[in-house]
């Protein structure tokens, strides 16, 4: 690697109630090791995983990802029954006590959504109200589990419309992480730039890399490495770091479990290659510290390796 800075957040999503008590606990003994903070997002409610089982007819190449990412083995049998043949377990909700021993150990925690599955799988189709029935949902969970109120989203999946967009306005968030791009920005809604700067996920998940048959498995490693060795674009000409910082989504399900060593291996590159490491937290004080306003549309994208489309910052994805 060429000695480049490289800024790095890492946000760990937690999708699952077995993501929260085994890959949680896993990952903060690596993180604690390794001293290093994460921001942690957790979804509040039930876990309908089962459910997802009909992104096989809605979905295109939903399977061949979950055949060629052996999501059977990361998620196991318990959780894919969960919200069909099996009842569905409260996630953050349900363990107040692993969210607050999170925020004892310096990391950050924020909300994920309340209904995982649903929001995924039907915020297309919510009105604005049935949106802001869930957001409000999520928070008075989150406040409950957490001892402090909401103040920042990432929405599941990269599932983000206008009208969920507005409502974190109406909350009066510090930020949110529902998109993918390459720099902080200001959505659009309205016409106008909101208030709440987006902190997109800049670099492909693990999941994502696994299911590209462009990338042999073998070189995942050097892979990921290569691109967070390429800055993504900052702020504005004299911002540096971390206006310019990567944003790393991994997954407590899958880098928590069955891949934690090639996680640890993954931090231990960065480091060695000298990366500063922050929380989303951190980086939406220093692009607020800038004083700029990036404004932006969001829009729909297909990612490789990735079924389904994603929220994006407009102009990020270019044929």
């Amino acid at each position: 690697m060429s000695g480049k800075q490289i800024t790095v957040c890492l946000k760990i999503d937690v999708d699952t109630a077995q993501g929260l008590l085994v890959g949680v606990p896993r990952l903060g003994d690596l993180l604690r090791r390794q001293g290093l903070r994460a921001t942690f997002c957790i979804a509040m409610g039930p876990d309908r995983s089962g459910r997802a089982v009909r992104r096989l007819f809605t979905q295109k190449g939903f399977l061949a990802k979950m055949v060629r990412t052996r999501a059977h083995s990361a998620y196991g049998l318990r959780t894919s029954l969960y919200g069909t043949l099996l009842p569905s377990p409260n996630i953050g909700l349900a363990r107040p006590d692993l969210i607050r021993s999170l925020q004892k150990a310096g990391h950050e925690v924020i909300v994920h959504g309340f209904d995982h599955v649903s929001w995924h799988d039907y915020l297309g189709r919510w009105d604005e109200e049935r949106i802001r029935e869930e957001m409000t949902r999520a928070a008075r969970a989150f406040e409950s589990a957490a001892g402090h109120a909401c103040m920042a989203f990432a929405a599941p999946g990269w599932q983000a419309t206008e009208a969920s967009l507005r409502i974190e306005q109406e909350m009066g968030l510090s930020y949110a992480s529902d998109t993918r791009g390459w720099c902080p920005f200001l959505p659009l809604v309205d016409g106008a730039s909101s208030s709440v700067p987006q902190l997109p996920t800049t670099l492909p998940t693990l999941d994502e890399l696994l299911a590209d048959p462009a990338v042999a498995e073998a070189d995942l490693l050097d892979h990921l490495l290569g691109l967070c060795e390429r800055a993504p674009a900052p702020l504005r000409p004299d911002a540096g770091p971390p206006g310019a910082a990567h944003v790393f989504t991994a997954h407590a399900e899958i880098e928590g479990k069955g891949w934690l060593d090639w996680f640890e291996q993954l931090l231990l590159g960065l480091r060695r290659a000298g990366a500063e490491f922050f929380t989303l937290a951190e980086l939406a004080a220093a692009v607020a510290g800038t004083g700029a306003g990036v404004p932006a549309r969001v829009v729909a994208g297909r990612l490789p390796g990735r079924a389904g489309t994603v929220a994006c910052q407009e102009g990020w994805l270019r044929d």
